[in-house]
């Protein structure tokens, strides 16, 4: 049994661990402001804060070692204090990709604009809005509100791929755009993953709470059937 002083400890590694994970978000939010306003201090702004966001992943990956060799956690606990490595991995890759996304969009603003500006501020706020459901469900899980973001996160992939065609048919015509729109494809793959991996958030989140593996799956949020396997 974990003492007062454990649990205490513990605590502290959840809203560490919350702190990083809106830190993220932040650098996310940024990222939209940076492609979509063309704004080249946002986008560098978020190049610079990967090193807090790898610094806060070095610091976390330390806590729950320490925590792992001095607690006897049981349950929950026990889930939360093993998966916490996992979940800051995931943010940390979260946070690279807002990092690929403004490099590849500094890139983009010093050349002239090839369109999809609305396309790309939907699937933006899809993105946005799959990342924030994904954190909020590290704080309060809940399997409905993990099925309503999975299928959402279908919604991304149809725009992602209708959006690739256009490009490719785009280029197909204007050969000159070429170099600009495989960078905005780019940073549409990135996108992608991105939300990809903010049901990997969930996903680790229910396990916790529920103590059973779900996935994302063909727009379901459901238990894996591991005998299937």
């Amino acid at each position: 049994m974990i003492s007062d002083t454990g649990l205490a400890r513990l605590a502290d590694l959840r809203v560490e661990m919350l702190r990083m994970a809106r830190y993220v978000q932040n650098a996310y939010s940024k990222s939209s402001i940076a492609i979509l306003g063309r704004n080249e201090h946002q986008a560098r702004d978020v190049v610079h804060s990967t090193a807090v966001i790898n610094q806060y992943q070095i610091e976390l990956e330390r806590t729950i070692i320490t925590l792992t060799g001095i607690l006897t956690p049981i349950g929950k606990d026990l889930r939360f204090l093993t998966m916490s490595m996992n979940i800051i991995n995931i943010l940390q890759r979260i946070g690279g990709k807002c990092e690929f996304t403004c490099k590849k969009a500094i890139e983009l603003i010093r050349k002239p604009p090839i369109g999809y500006y609305e396309r790309m501020r939907t699937i933006l706020g899809g993105v946005a809005q799959i990342l924030k459901g994904s954190i909020d469900n590290l704080i309060d899980p809940s399997l409905d509100q993990a099925q309503r973001l999975c299928s959402s996160d279908s919604e991304i992939d149809r725009m992602f791929e209708e959006t690739l065609i256009e490009i490719v048919r785009n280029i197909e015509q204007a050969p000159t755009v070429t170099s600009r729109a495989i960078d905005l494809i780019m940073i549409l793959e990135s996108l992608e993953e991105i939300a990809d991996m903010a049901t990997e958030l969930m996903e680790a989140s229910v396990f916790v709470e529920l103590g059973k593996h779900y996935r994302c799956t063909d727009d379901v949020f459901k238990p894996v059937d591991f005998k299937a396997y």
